[in-house]
């Protein structure tokens, strides 16, 4: 089982690996590492939350939220293909309706992975618009939430 951390402004290694691990993501939105530089490392500890899963000291996954009065949804939601449908996934929706206090995530999916979402036993992807060519042309972008019902099930490995 992975275990789960939270990542404050002074884990600064395990921010690179996160990011360095997401560099695969470009493909989807080609302005990612400039994105994750601007918006996410600098704002750490301030309105974007970052939990990183490590199995046996590996990267398996990583959850991005942003997370202030303005605005409150999942920026990124990651687990590693040979970590999948072991319920870390589900452990990441678990904590974001805990951070975020509701049930009902605002997530954006790209087309290249939307069946993993549409498809999971776990939770239940609702797409409320699909916007062709918002990050990457050719690329479709849908736009929905994550209804997540358990929100009083206790988190499991967190710290």
């Amino acid at each position: 089982m992975a275990r789960i951390i939270r990542l404050t402004v002074n884990d600064s290694d395990k921010i690179r690996l996160v990011k360095n691990s997401l560099l695969s993501l470009r493909t989807c939105y080609p302005g990612f590492k400039k994105w994750f530089d601007k918006n996410v490392a600098l704002n750490l500890d301030k309105d974007r939350e970052v939990f990183l899963a490590l199995q046996d000291g590996q990267f398996s996954g990583s959850l991005i939220l942003k997370n202030d009065k303005s605005e409150k949804k999942i920026c990124t939601l990651f687990v590693r293909d040979k970590d999948r449908y072991n319920g870390l996934g589900l452990d990441f929706i678990r904590i974001a309706s805990e951070e975020l206090e509701t049930y009902k995530l605002p997530i954006t999916v790209s087309e290249d992975v939307i069946d993993i979402f549409s498809n999971s036993r776990s939770f239940n992807f609702y797409q409320k618009e699909v916007k062709p060519n918002l990050y990457k042309k050719g690329l479709a972008e849908y736009i929905g939430y994550i209804m997540y019902h358990n929100v009083d099930k206790e988190l499991r490995g967190i710290r």
